[in-house]
């Protein structure tokens, strides 16, 4: 009889851990890029067309300070594909001759 007590208990005690470790298994929300403190692309694009303008980017004051960082073609606007470019680690390959 204490066996089956015993085995009870610690299926009851697993049964009961279940949620807490399902909660602990789900990874954080990533945020879009740009990735300073907030900002996510879809916010700054206030018109939604794509890009962010200078203007656009001073509603966030680190996305404003860094806008020539994430301009890279320096055509006065941030693009999508700029900010994943320039927030890739930089590559560790030599170069190739």
């Amino acid at each position: 009889m204490k066996v089956s007590r015993l085995r009870l208990s610690l299926i009851a005690g697993a049964v009961a851990s279940l949620p807490i470790a399902g909660a602990m298994a789900q990874s954080p929300e990533q945020p879009s890029e740009p990735s300073q403190k907030g900002a996510t692309f879809e916010s700054l694009d206030t018109n939604s067309d794509g890009k962010i303008s200078k203007a656009e980017a001073a509603a966030n004051s680190d996305v404003s300070a860094q806008f020539s960082r994430y301009d890279q073609n320096a055509d006065g606007f941030i693009e999508r594909e700029e900010v994943q470019s320039a927030n890739q680690p930089p590559s560790t390959e030599p170069p190739k001759q």
